[in-house]
C-alpha cells in the first residue's frame, strides 16, 4: 500500500536483472537502503520515537538511530520491562537483522574496488536478506500486539464484568422488568491503536443475562416469568501506553447488541 516503496523495489529488481551493468549490485544496494530507510522513517517518525518513555538520546548522534526506529515499530511506546518481563519478547531479536543488512547495504553503496557487486547469486542473496529482515520486523510488530492481548485477557475479563454489573446498560435494562447480568464471555481482544502515548483495545464478547418479567412476588405467585438469554457486545477502551494493564471499568465504553430480542 506504499507506492514509493513499490516503485523503489521495482527499480531495484530491474537493475538487478541488467547483466550488462557491472555495478548493478551496488545500485541495487543503494535502492534497497532508501527503501528500508523510507519504511523506518514512515513507521517510526522522530517525534513519535522521542516521545516514548524508553527513549534515550544516543551519545554519538543528535538524531534518532535506526535501532530506535526499528524498536518503535515493534513495541511503540511500551515500557521496556513490560515487553521483556510480561510479553517475554526480546526486541533486538527482530531489530538486529534489519540493522545488520542496513550496514551491509551502506558498505555496498560506497563503491570501492573491493565492494563491487555484480554476481547474480550474491545480489539475490542480498535482496533476500533485506526483504526477509524487513518482513521479520513487521511480523514482530503484529506478534507483539497479539502478545499484549493475551497478557491483558484476565484484567479485561474482570474490568468488563465490573462494568456490566456496576452500571445500568440501557440495551439490557429495556428488555425486562429486572435484568440481571449472570456473566460474560470474551471472544476476542485486539489492539486497535499503539503509539508513543496511548494503547487502545477492542473487545468482542457475549453477556449472559436473566430477564425477569413482573415483580418477585409475581414470580412466586406464578404470574411472572424468568428466562435466560445472551447478547453480543463490543467494548473499547484507551489507556496510557506506559501502563498498558491499567484497565478500569469506568473507562470502558460498552455497546450491547440486543436486536435479536426483537426479531
Amino acid at each position: 500500500m506504499d507506492k514509493f516503496f513499490d516503485t523503489v523495489l521495482e527499480g531495484c529488481f530491474r537493475v538487478a536483472r541488467d547483466r550488462d551493468n557491472p555495478l548493478r549490485g551496488n545500485f541495487v544496494a543503494s535502492g534497497l537502503r532508501e527503501a528500508i530507510g523510507h519504511v523506518l522513517h514512515s513507521l517510526a517518525p522522530d517525534e513519535a520515537v522521542r516521545a516514548c518513555v524508553w527513549f534515550v538520546q544516543a551519545k554519538d548522534t543528535k538524531t534518532v538511530t535506526r535501532q530506535q526506529r526499528a524498536s518503535y515499530i515493534v513495541k511503540a511506546g511500551l515500557p521496556d520491562d513490560f515487553v521483556s518481563d510480561t510479553l517475554r519478547i526480546d526486541v533486538r531479536d527482530y531489530t538486529d537483522p534489519v540493522i545488520e543488512v542496513m550496514d551491509g547495504l551502506n558498505k555496498a553503496t560506497h563503491v570501492r574496488a573491493e565492494t563491487i557487486l555484480s554476481k547474480g547469486r550474491k545480489i539475490r542473496v542480498m535482496i533476500q536478506d533485506v526483504l526477509l529482515g524487513l518482513d521479520q520486523l513487521l511480523q514482530a510488530a503484529v506478534e507483539n500486539r497479539e502478545a499484549i492481548t493475551h497478557a491483558v485477557a484476565d484484567v479485561m475479563q474482570e474490568a468488563v464484568f465490573d462494568k456490566l454489573i456496576s452500571e445500568t446498560i440501557d440495551e439490557l435494562d429495556e428488555l425486562s422488568t429486572h435484568t440481571t447480568v449472570d456473566g460474560h464471555n470474551i471472544n476476542s481482544v485486539s489492539v486497535t491503536k499503539l503509539d508513543s502515548h496511548e494503547i487502545s483495545y477492542r473487545v468482542e464478547g457475549e453477556v449472559e443475562v436473566e430477564l425477569q418479567y413482573g415483580s418477585s412476588s409475581d414470580i412466586r405467585n406464578d404470574i411472572g416469568l424468568v428466562q435466560d438469554d445472551s447478547y453480543p457486545y463490543v467494548v473499547t477502551v484507551t489507556c496510557a501506553v506506559a501502563r498498558p494493564m491499567a484497565i478500569r471499568a469506568d473507562n470502558l465504553n460498552i455497546s450491547v447488541d440486543n436486536r435479536s430480542f426483537y426479531e
